[in-house]
């Protein structure tokens, strides 16, 4: 992500990332503009069942999951909470009765370490490195 798009109200451990241009983790990968994942963050306002908000970073290009940062008070915490919305039809109340978060992380560095790193080894297991 250029330096220029970086927020620096978003956490430092997310900009670590953008600011290295860690970004591709296969299956997984961060965004590249803050808008990006918008539509993935109404989805989580409108099925969530707690009504919270996140600010989504990171998506897994093989499903409909998603990773956040959960928003409190107006405000980008560090907490990542990982998802997987149903895309419902936004003009309906949301079918979901049941939560839709997966997991919750303390911040990207656990995201990433527990999740995203573990992802990326049972792709390696199945698709060989030179057809990336």
């Amino acid at each position: 992500m250029e330096p220029s798009k970086i927020d620096p109200a978003w956490p430092n451990a997310l900009r670590w990332f953008l600011s290295q241009g860690l970004t591709r983790f296969t299956p997984w990968h961060f965004l590249s503009d803050a808008s990006d994942f918008t539509f993935a963050s109404r989805a989580f306002q409108r099925e969530d069942v707690s009504g919270g908000e996140v600010f989504v970073f990171a998506a897994r290009q093989d499903r409909d999951d998603f990773a956040g940062l959960l928003i409190v008070d107006g405000r980008i915490t560090d907490r990542v909470v990982y998802f997987h919305p149903v895309f419902a039809d936004s003009s309906q109340p949301s079918p979901r009765t049941w939560n839709i978060v997966c997991d919750a992380y303390e911040d990207v560095f656990e995201f990433v370490k527990a999740r995203v790193i573990e992802d990326m080894k049972d792709c390696a297991l199945d698709e060989d490195a030179a057809d990336l």
